[in-house]
């Protein structure tokens, strides 16, 4: 039996940006797992950096109806509004490389980004 389509509509505004990520990151597999089994799910959240988003919620609180793919997408949203005022090319690389190396560090991934901004691109002119 496939598996429904996954509803990123809990992202709000942010929802295609969330969805970006989601191919980037695990071509839209919610069970995929990364970084040596440390990443898991839709967005490849580690569990510290899961709790860490789901914890500043905001307006897209995790509540135990959620799914784990509908978990880390509020969870990934929170993360787009929380940083909403940064410049997005920082915001997505921010994603793959952490807060701290991207806006204390200086490190950028060109590559990830421009990979996003195909995606979210595309899923605006649809």
């Amino acid at each position: 039996m496939p598996n429904k389509p996954i509803d990123y509509s809990v992202a709000g505004k942010w929802a295609n940006y969330v969805r970006a990520l989601a191919i980037v990151e695990s071509g839209e597999n919610e069970f995929a797992f990364g970084d040596d089994g440390r990443a898991y799910g839709v967005l490849q959240l580690h569990p510290a950096r899961f709790l860490e988003e789901a914890h500043r919620g905001g307006d897209f609180v995790i509540g135990v109806g959620d799914t784990w793919a509908q978990a880390q997408i509020k969870a990934c949203a929170a993360y787009f509004d929380r940083l909403q005022l940064a410049p997005m090319p920082l915001i997505v690389q921010a994603w793959r490389l952490g807060c701290h190396a991207v806006f204390d560090e200086g490190a950028r991934d060109a590559t990830y980004y421009a990979r996003w901004l195909i995606h979210f691109d595309r899923l605006n002119s649809e």
